[in-house]
């Protein structure tokens, strides 16, 4: 019952009768006939109409029953009341102006259900005193009460105590259509269950968070251990104004429609303490997405941030004093498979770290990051300086990163599979565009950066300058900055005039707030390349055809560029203002190179990687796994130093795996069009396919080079198995929801024997690609059942 919608509250009311044909008419469709009309004086209230479901005492009335109640006047000491358990209500307010000096003006009681409709070109007031003592709002939602708000009216809630609207545990409100003004002394609209915005204009002044839902877990008395703490917007255009938090969620903040304008105590150039309360923009203790809307956030700390941050759709432009996003685990940009560079587009126009995650993925999007310190980094304070479990991975999108340290930063690994990327950060010796503490491995795409060369991959790449590894940390290069080519199709970019929206915004002093990085960078030392601010940079072939052309905004001694246009072999030139400052000829990733990967001593201080792989160490969370995979020869490294596993594990992979595991012999024929029988796994998919381990992915086809999903990979290791009958609850895991029906019992059952595990305690990831380290781990585990 308190789930019940705005929806289904007007329709059980009009079918009663209880309502006219409008809820939202003009005041004079509100008679007698089809509503009690009820009018406020500061002495004394008066009734008169169709229902009776009401109670006076001097100036406070309480609902006690269904009906439509239409309030006008004005009174500075009253209130409205439904009281508990009573439903179908509606509470229409049709220039209205109450407050009250004690509690709310206006209170649902417990588990009592209303739809608040301000009335069309009303204005309406509701406002508590700064002495109100009892729960402290100007509207209040008592524990498992239902709250709708709409109307083509305006209604203003002054929170001068403490909250402007409160709902308590298992409340919930829903906000739609009419213009909400909220003044609150400390949160402005605030609902510990589920908070849910689909429209209107919603406009809040606050001296705590202006949109929050947080279940109170801290009493001792009475921890709420129901709610949900969940904020959910459709719609709407909000304007919000925080001393603290734009919104904050503790459970999961779901964005896909609306226009937000947040600022969070006073934007990110406000200088921060220690024991400063948290001012986030956008704030989530789960899970925050965002698939569609217009997101402007200014926030003196991090402009959205969460344990796992996804961002698929909308527009967003970010200025933060912090990081602009921050994920305490998986931070998502795009969409996986997607090929737009447009969407989801972010612009982050200032901030500490642009993008920060123990793993970041990029996938679609038109991404530009203005950093102080790092533009994209792969860290985690809570895991320590080194983790196996950071990684950066960019697969597609476009993405642009300004930075005053490094620009993309990961504590372990870096995969660029595809997209287009524009990486600038510090030309110092401890700092660089490219900065990586595992393996770069480099596989497609278009990259132009600066610093350390990629360690592995299969697409080549050029290098002119400095880009040697430095004290065991960075490389030298990279660049304070370039001005953003025009996006066109080809593979010529040139600059234009200015940056894509506007400059930059200046550069403030200060350290975490402000641009001089907050590593103690060395300053940026003179380019042996010439290259300094306004240097025109071309790339071009042995024919003399310019491949990219960017202008620096500062000092860079090092040029890195790959693309599909660079082959193996060939010679490349780089050109500085017309000048030639070298030649290079274009060359794979190897853990051999001068790429900053691990050498065979530097594997945290173990002789060399497992199996001789430079990019498995021996403290590795799947050193075993690999181990066991190669020692059985069921999986092989990608070359003789390299196991790659962070790589994506395709579908032709895994049926050469367990057709390797079988011992079983089959011949190269194929009944999928898409499987040449000269194919090296060939056999394996026709053997597969014979057991029913493998359907294809449509008619005549296997698909044989797409990347697996988990889910993909557990239900081939079920058809393996026989399809035992073995369950699992799955209901810990916040998106087992997304697990295709064909793959439900197989999850199930590989969880339960402990095959497959959660990326985190809520996220089994059922729908993203597999990579060679989690095939081996989950080979390794199945192989000893």
């Amino acid at each position: 019952m308190k789930k019940k919608l705005l929806a289904a509250l007007l329709a059980s009311a009009l079918a009663a009768g209880m309502l006219p044909t409008s809820a939202c008419a003009v005041s004079s469709a509100y008679t007698s006939s089809n509503a009690t009309l009820i009018s406020f004086t500061d002495s004394a209230v008066t009734a008169d109409g169709a229902y009776s479901g009401y109670e006076i005492e001097g100036t406070d009335v309480s609902i006690t029953a269904a009906g439509t109640y239409v309030f006008s006047g004005d009174c500075d000491d009253g209130s409205i009341t439904v009281k508990k358990g009573v439903t179908g209500v509606t509470l229409v307010l049709n220039g209205l102006a109450l407050t009250n000096a004690d509690s709310a003006a206006i209170t649902l009681n417990k588990t009592a259900e209303a739809a608040l409709i301000a009335a069309a070109g009303s204005e309406n007031t509701v406002a508590d005193t700064a002495g109100a003592n009892d729960e402290n709002a100007a509207v209040k939602v008592k524990s498992g009460a239902s709250l709708s708000l709409s109307g083509t009216g305006t209604l203003t809630a002054c929170g001068n105590a403490k909250n402007g609207i409160k709902g308590a545990s298992d409340a919930v409100i829903t906000v739609d259509e009419l213009t909400l003004n909220i003044e609150a002394a400390d949160d402005g609209l605030s609902c510990d269950d589920e908070l849910t915005i689909k429209g209107g204009r919603v406009n809040i002044t606050a001296g705590g968070d202006a949109v929050k839902a947080s279940p109170d877990t801290d009493d001792a008395e009475n921890p709420d251990t129901t709610s949900l703490g969940n904020v959910t917007v459709s719609g709407g255009t909000m304007t919000l104004t925080a001393a603290n938090d734009g919104v904050q969620a503790d459970g999961n903040l779901t964005i896909s429609g609306g226009t937000f304008a947040v600022t969070a105590n006073g934007g990110h150039t406000t200088s921060l303490t220690d024991d400063s309360a948290s001012c986030k923009g956008l704030k989530a203790g789960k899970t925050l997405t965002v698939s569609g809307g217009t997101v402007n956030v200014d926030s003196a700390d991090d402009a959205l941030h969460a344990n796992d941050v996804t961002v698929s759709g909308g527009t967003l432009t970010l200025a933060s004093g912090d990081d602009a996003v921050h994920a305490d685990n998986d931070l998502v940009v795009g969409v996986k498979g997607s090929s737009s560079t447009s969407n989801p587009k972010i612009d982050i126009t200032a901030s500490y770290e642009g993008l920060e995650g123990t793993t970041v993925s990029v996938y679609s999007g038109d991404i530009d990051v203005a950093a102080s310190d790092d533009g994209v980094n792969a860290a985690n304070s809570g895991l320590g300086e080194r983790s196996d479990k950071y990684a950066i991975h960019i697969a597609g999108g476009d993405l642009y990163i300004d930075a005053g340290s490094d620009g993309l930063d990961s504590n372990n690994d870096i995969s660029i599979t595809g997209g287009r990327v524009e990486v600038y950060g510090a030309d110092a010796m401890m700092d660089a565009a490219i900065d990586y503490d595992g393996t770069f491995t480099l596989s497609g795409g278009t990259l132009f950066g600066a610093g350390m060369e990629p360690g592995a991959g299969t697409q080549a790449y050029v290098a002119v300058g400095e880009t040697s590894p430095s004290g065991g940390h960075g490389g030298m290069g990279g660049g304070q900055g370039m001005t953003r080519p025009d996006k066109t199709d080809g593979s010529t970019m040139t600059p234009p005039d200015g940056q894509q929206n506007g400059t930059r915004p200046e550069k403030p002093s200060g350290d975490k707030n402000g641009w001089t990085g907050g590593k103690g960078q060395s300053a940026n030392r003179e380019s042996a390349l010439g290259i300094k601010k306004g240097s025109v940079i071309t790339v071009q072939d042995a024919s003399g055809k310019t491949l990219y052309t960017a202008t620096a905004l500062g000092s860079m001694s090092s040029v890195i560029f790959s693309s599909a246009d660079i082959k193996e072999g060939e010679t490349y030139t780089v050109i500085v203002d017309g000048t030639s400052v070298g030649t290079a000829t274009a060359k794979l990733g190897t853990s051999s190179s001068s790429s900053g990967s691990l050498g065979p001593n530097q594997n945290g201080g173990q002789p060399g990687g497992v199996s001789g792989f430079s990019d498995v160490p021996q403290t590795s969370w799947f050193a075993d796994a690999v181990r066991y995979v190669t020692g059985k020869s069921l999986m092989n490294g990608t070359s003789t130093t390299a196991f790659s596993p962070n790589e994506n594990m395709s579908c032709a992979m895994l049926a050469t795996v367990l057709y390797r595991m079988s011992g079983e012999t089959a011949e190269a024929g194929s009944s999928f069009g898409d499987v040449s029988s000269s194919a090296y796994y060939a056999a394996a998919v026709n053997w597969a396919s014979s057991k029913g381990i493998v359907n294809g992915t449509g008619a005549d086809a296997f698909s044989p080079n797409a990347s697996i999903t988990r889910e993909q990979l557990a239900a081939m290791l079920y058809r393996y198995a026989g399809e035992p009958s073995v369950s699992a609850d799955l209901s810990a895991y916040t998106d087992a929801v997304s697990i295709s029906p064909y793959a439900e019992k197989a999850v199930e059952w590989c969880v339960a024997k402990g095959i497959l595990s959660g990326k985190s305690a809520t996220r089994l990831a059922p729908q993203d690609t597999a990579t060679r380290a989690e095939c081996a781990a989950m080979l390794q585990r199945f192989a000893v059942l």
